[in-house]
């Protein structure tokens, strides 16, 4: 029961810390959304000015337009999930659905010392469900301890002396008895018990198994999601900035097409979200990882 109540512990805060990564995503990403769709604005007013002057085409202005309904959208569904992410943060915090929201602060990659080695040695030391697993498997094993002992027979002597009187000689009497036990109820279970405890061990071999491979595959997403971010960091999103930045300097002068321009626009505003979601699953994968390790990360 106490390695449950760990167990359920660990669940609790790793579903706070989730749900705070992605609430704190949303906060984040939404003044990008806003500041791309005041771009867009700008873009827009452009399209209408070489259409006016005959240098542009209906299509671009309508394309521009759509692109702005878009954005729009996004923003709705954004505050449509702040609000339904704080609500499930004050549930998880027991805290009243009218008190304040929850701000979060910016996020920022933690690093992992540990490798995926030591990662797994700390889980089959400290998983709560492993240590429940084995503690059943040493409660059967001490039940077949118990009825091999029960198998053997029980031997029984007593002694009793009584003084009767001075005029007699003193009472005297020993027994001895023996139980024997019942063969075939004993052997059943034995049976039973060595039974169970094989299925015990299968079940913690299996959750083993099970708690290995979660994680090997979180190791391996927080280790990949570095890489990622470092490359969207010093790479994706500097060079597609520069290539929107020289597109809109050309498509002013009307040195480019504004399907270009547009498509360098939306590379800027989906690598940055790229870039803040990629954050947020690091550290949920983080997250889990000291769930199911116990320890929290430096």
């Amino acid at each position: 029961m106490r390695e449950d109540a760990e167990s359920v512990r660990r669940r609790v805060i790793e579903s706070l810390k989730v749900t705070y990564f992605q609430l704190a995503y949303i906060q984040q990403t939404l003044p990008i959304i806003e500041q791309s769709d005041h771009t867009l604005n700008q873009i827009e007013q452009i399209t209408e000015s070489h259409y006016r002057v005959g240098q542009g085409n209906q299509q671009d202005v309508l394309k521009a337009q759509l692109q702005h309904t878009r954005i729009l959208e996004e923003i709705a569904h954004h505050h449509q999930a702040e609000g339904q992410l704080q609500a499930q943060l004050k549930q998880i915090l027991n805290r009243a659905q009218t008190s304040p929201d929850i701000v979060a602060e910016p996020l920022t990659a933690t690093p992992l010392f540990h490798t995926d080695s030591q990662l797994l040695q700390k889980v089959k030391e400290q998983s709560p469900e492993i240590r429940s697993k084995q503690q059943l498997l040493e409660q059967q094993q001490a039940r077949i301890e118990l009825a091999h002992k029960d198998a053997r027979p029980d031997f029984m002597v007593s002694y009793m002396w009584q003084h009767t009187a001075n005029q007699f000689r003193d009472y005297y009497m020993a027994t001895f008895g023996i139980r024997l036990p019942n063969r075939g109820r004993q052997r059943a279970e034995l049976a039973e018990s060595e039974e169970r405890r094989e299925q015990v061990n299968q079940q913690l071999q299996a959750e083993r198994q099970r708690v290995a491979s979660e994680i090997q595959q979180q190791y391996v997403l927080v280790r990949t999601s570095e890489e990622r971010l470092n490359i969207y960091k010093s790479g994706l999103i500097p060079q597609a900035d520069a290539t929107f930045r020289a597109g809109m300097a050309a498509y002013q002068s009307n040195r480019q097409d504004f399907q270009t321009l547009l498509g360098n626009f939306l590379d800027v505003l989906n690598l940055d979200l790229d870039y803040r979601q990629q954050l947020a699953e690091h550290e949920s994968a983080i997250a889990r990882l000291e769930r199911l390790t116990g320890e929290a990360q430096p």
